[in-house]
């Protein structure tokens, strides 16, 4: 018990805290602007500098000013192909369908996964490990270089990034909190946030979390989470005993309930969504419904954040999210709806991807948004394409829990809909996992919260 007063103790001391930094409301109204404004949606880079094992010694002796130039002088071309995680060139394509697609965004979101998989064991194989300070000196590299590419890219346009479970010192689902990695990144990322940074370099080197107020939209803000402290994979193997999962959670529960009292609304950017892993479940040994359907988040830590959420209705407007890799969108029970972005990387087999909103910059409400893509089963040289406009192919009139709970029912009940889900969710790659055979688990997907609301859902006839 005296744990647990401790732990109590701690977290009101912390929240208290923050009321000093919280802008005072007339602070953050926002001179007028036009009503129509647009952002950038991108997620899981998972940037790869050891495409070309040639460059790798150079690129461990450079600062990473100089890597740009070294990449540059590379044999290697081609941008990455299914399996693989980003290299230069496809960084370099995405980066300029960017600047093509919205030139001046009003802002940027991120929502997770700077590093390449396996990341670790790529730099010991061709670097023979050189110690831990150079390795960790090569992710803050790595993670520098992409951040100044988008800064180059984008001069001046506030970028707000999240967390991803490959982000990290130590490895996989093992960010520290309150460690060495999270005091580099704040340093790194802080010229990304602009000048209005919120919370972030109070709360962003405990947890990976903080709050920004929105750049356009008056009375409203920014919430970015380190949801990786929410997944059951989570390991705290480089930390000393804590709970940063609860932690996160006391200081959104505070944050939301100091929105609702301010008459403010909020926007959350996340990397791994609430509800199922459906890839998981479904190649899980023993069939999907012999055996649990995997959950993206630990149980306690859903239960949790519904709570919050449920204490300040109407606070949480929408959230973003990354992590499957895909085109998709989630209506959990007691969380909203959940927006997820493709990534660039193509990794698990789907083509390139990014996402530009339309909005309104005095009320915040989504209009529409539309999917870039890049095929790169195709020739060399083909050109990032427009894949689709949400408004025009689901026949919709804005972006929110209403007119996706119209094309979630219209996926299951209209085999046209249902057709054009099947093409969008892996961004219209051949070789994606869904397919007409296992199109209704991935719509169950869209509204399972819970395992035993999958179960229900998919499990039935």
């Amino acid at each position: 018990m005296a744990e647990i007063s401790n732990r109590r103790l701690c977290l009101v001391v912390f929240i208290a805290a923050f009321w000093v930094v919280w802008p005072a409301k007339a602070a953050q109204e926002a001179a007028p602007a036009p009503p129509a404004g647009t952002f950038l949606s991108i997620s899981d880079i998972h940037f790869d500098p050891f495409y070309d094992q040639s460059l790798v010694p150079k690129l461990e002796q450079a600062e990473v000013e100089e890597w740009k130039e070294i990449f540059a002088g590379s044999q290697v071309t081609a941008v990455s192909t299914y399996g693989s995680d980003v290299n230069y060139p496809l960084l370099r394509s995405t980066l300029a369908a960017l600047r093509s697609a919205d030139p001046q965004p009003d802002f940027i979101l991120i929502s997770g996964d700077f590093l390449g998989h396996g990341f670790n064991k790529y730099f010991q194989k061709q670097t023979g490990n050189l110690g831990t300070e150079v390795y960790q000196s090569f992710v803050r590299k790595t993670i520098g270089f992409v951040a100044l590419q988008l800064r180059e890219a984008f001069p001046g346009v506030p970028i707000y990034p999240a967390l991803g479970n490959n982000d990290s010192y130590c490895g996989d689902y093992q960010t520290e909190p309150a460690g060495p990695f999270l005091a580099a990144l704040r340093e790194i990322w802080r010229p990304l946030i602009g000048s209005a940074a919120g919370t972030f370099d109070e709360t962003f080197p405990l947890g990976g979390f903080y709050s920004v107020p929105h750049p356009t939209v008056p009375r409203q803000r920014i919430v970015v989470l380190s949801s990786i402290f929410f997944s059951p994979k989570y390991q705290n193997a480089c930390g000393s005993a804590g709970d940063p999962a609860a932690l996160q959670l006391g200081w959104l529960a505070y944050t939301l309930q100091r929105a609702a009292l301010t008459g403010e609304t909020v926007w959350i950017v996340e990397h791994i969504p609430p509800g199922i892993d459906v890839f998981s479940t479904l190649y899980a040994k023993g069939g999907t419904c012999q055996t649990n359907p995997v959950p993206l988040w630990q149980a306690e830590a859903l239960s949790s954040y519904q709570q919050i959420l449920a204490a300040a209705p109407g606070t949480v407007a929408a959230s973003f999210a990354g992590h499957t890799h895909i085109d998709d969108f989630r209506l959990p029970a007691g969380v909203g709806f959940v927006h997820g972005t493709p990534a660039v990387s193509p990794i698990y087999n789907n083509n390139p991807g990014f996402q530009v909103f339309t909005y309104d910059r005095a009320s915040g409400a989504l209009a529409d948004f539309r999917t870039y893509y890049l095929d790169v089963s195709a020739a060399e040289g083909t050109p990032w394409a427009m894949e689709y406009d949400f408004q025009q192919t689901y026949n919709q009139s804005a972006y929110n829990a209403a007119t996706l709970q119209s094309v979630q029912q219209a996926i299951v009940n209209d085999p046209v809909v249902r057709g054009l889900f099947l093409t969008y969710y892996p961004v219209r790659s051949q070789k994606g996992s869904i397919d007409p055979q296992s199109w209704k688990a991935y719509a169950c997907g869209i509204t399972s919260s819970t395992p035993a609301d999958f179960a229900s859902c998919y499990c039935t006839q």
